[in-house]
């Protein structure tokens, strides 16, 4: 029970930002997530090609977050819930390390179909030990 509490109190302390910065021609240059947690923040960056190859899986994920096209497009920060901004989290910290084109694709558009309980999961998983490359292997195929 204390365990369902703890993450319900994390949930109305930790708030998500994304930043998408595009370049002269308006393709995504880069997308970047803030997570702040009372005092504490966490930074992750997705870059370059791997920016434009997930575009349409941080789409995916922005729109089933209610986020509109007329936020998509503006250079302003956008200010994410907790589901989203935890899903979009994920996301970034799935492919960031990944150089496989296919595996990038791959498991950029399986984060952005999953349920809204699935990506609370996996996110709540990200920071075991064993987490995040159970996900990989999920949903690229293999290891």
């Amino acid at each position: 029970m204390s365990s369902s509490r703890s993450s319900s109190v994390r949930r109305d302390r930790e708030s998500f930002t994304c930043l998408i910065e595009r370049d002269e021609d308006g393709r995504v240059r880069s997308v970047t997530l803030e997570a702040v947690v009372d005092e504490a923040s966490r930074n992750v960056t997705v870059n370059s090609l791997k920016a434009t190859r997930i575009a349409g899986s941080v789409l995916d994920v922005l729109r089933s977050g209610g986020v509109t096209g007329r936020q998509w497009s503006s250079p302003r920060p956008i200010v994410l819930d907790y589901i989203t901004g935890a899903q979009l989290e994920l996301l970034l910290v799935a492919v960031k390390p990944l150089r496989r084109a296919d595996r990038i694709d791959r498991i950029g558009a399986g984060v952005a179909t999953m349920s809204r309980e699935e990506a609370s999961y996996w996110h709540a998983k990200l920071r075991r030990p064993g987490g995040l490359p159970a996900l990989r292997v999920l949903l690229g195929g293999g290891s």
